[in-house]
């Protein structure tokens, strides 16, 4: 071998190390696999109308969000478990659990109308009409865009809401999980349609069914299983996977595969996410280590159908479960679901154990940081934070005593 060529070969090889060694550093990624927003036409054609975006629970937005990363605003609502969503002509909506009030508010957080006495515990669903749906404890309720009540169904104490997400069908039927672990369906007039109940359904608050694209199958998280899938059609389980339960709800690509990552908060470090197909079978898992797996951390998918999740690391995981790039988190940990925008940028909200500290994250889609922001008031970053089509993300807080959710331009 010349003295060319060997100096060319050592030249290559050091260029590969370097390449290797860098976690901010993307692999050459071959598995792209383009995402569209699935059409679904009972929900409303808004920019952010139900928990986590969408009935796939992808967490992904058609616009960009936030460019420089500053709180334009701290707006007061009370004490939420909600996440916003947004509806039309610019209005976002949360609801409290203290003092009691919903909300609807315009971009720059000035109350447009106000109903008290609403306990509310889920996220907001927005549908194709414009009507605005909330639940919580022992009632159900449907307003207006305007703020006009439609209806109210009282429920008793045995089938009362704590969940977080409700889900809707293609034909506009409203499905949640009640704290007597049964399915419950209503009709857009408030009337119970059909019930199923089984012990395996998760029944607190972090309970969010998700949807198949063909909008025939819906998945439940599950108590001594992970998942459950359910025949909507003929209202029957398909089928169950796992053996631990599912503290946050799959999220589903475009094909019908489902993503989870099953396990309690504590007591193991050994964690996997999983890629299901729509018969309940592994398409693969990846397996890394955690101390602590917070409830309602739903991963992401972005438009080249990329996988984000995390605890004290960020991952990036093909849509056939190679890995990207990992990024630690220097202590913090992932407290809310992870969302994306049309840029593929990440937003992550996460916290420090030691400290309390919070920070509001953006992540490029090749691990870079775009921006940070640091808060050390506000008590815990909340659920189903939201971008609008001008920009900006709404972060809410969770059981927050001070209050407030931010406004991020």
């Amino acid at each position: 071998m010349n003295l060319k060529k060997l100096l060319l070969l050592l030249l290559t090889s050091s260029l590969l190390f370097v390449k290797c060694d860098n976690p901010s550093e993307p692999i050459d990624n071959e598995d792209i696999v383009p995402q569209i927003d699935i059409p679904w036409p009972s929900l409303g054609n808004t920019p952010w109308p139900m928990h986590h975006h969408d009935p796939q629970s992808t967490g992904r937005s058609k616009y960009s969000g936030p460019q420089t990363g500053v709180i334009a605003k701290k707006v007061y609502v009370g004490m939420s478990y909600s996440g916003i969503s947004i509806g039309y002509n610019s209005s976002a909506f949360i609801g409290t659990f203290y003092p009691y009030d919903f909300y609807s508010l315009d971009y720059e957080g000035n109350i447009k109308w106000k109903y008290s006495s609403l306990f509310c515990y889920t996220t907001p669903l927005i549908s194709s009409d414009s009507i605005i749906y909330a639940a919580g404890n022992q009632s159900f309720f449907a307003f207006t865009h305007s703020g006009d009540t439609l209806w109210k169904k009282n429920l008793s104490t045995l089938d009362k809401i704590v969940s977080v997400g409700i889900n809707i069908d293609k034909n506009g039927n409203i499905y949640y999980i009640d704290y007597n672990n049964t399915l419950t369906v209503l009709d857009k007039n408030g009337n119970i349609k059909w019930k199923l109940r089984d012990e395996r359904f998760l029944n607190w608050t972090d309970a969010a069914p998700t949807f198949s694209p063909d909008g025939n199958t819906l998945y439940v998280q599950g108590i001594s299983v992970s998942v459950i899938a359910v025949d909507i059609n003929n209202k029957t389980v398909k089928w169950i996977f796992g053996d631990k339960r599912l503290l946050s709800s799959p999220v589903i690509d475009n094909a019908g595969n489902i993503y989870i990552i099953p396990g309690e908060q504590w007591f193991s470090n050994q964690r996997s996410i999983y890629s299901l197909n729509q018969q309940g079978v592994v398409n693969w898992k990846y397996d890394f280590i955690a101390e602590t797996l917070w409830d309602n951390t739903e991963p992401t998918i972005d438009f080249d159908g990329n996988v984000y999740f995390g605890t004290d690391t960020l991952y990036s995981i093909t849509n056939g479960g190679k890995l990207r790039w990992k990024k630690s988190l220097n202590g913090t940990e992932i407290v809310s679901p992870l969302i994306c925008d049309k840029d593929n940028v990440i937003y992550l909200g996460v916290q420090d154990p030691d400290n309390g500290d919070n920070k509001i994250i953006a992540v490029k889609g090749n691990g870079e940081i775009k921006w940070e922001i640091i808060d050390t008031i506000e008590r815990e970053l909340g659920v189903s934070p939201a971008l609008t089509e001008e920009g900006t993300l709404f972060y809410p807080t969770w059981n927050n005593e001070i209050g407030n959710f931010f406004i991020i331009k």
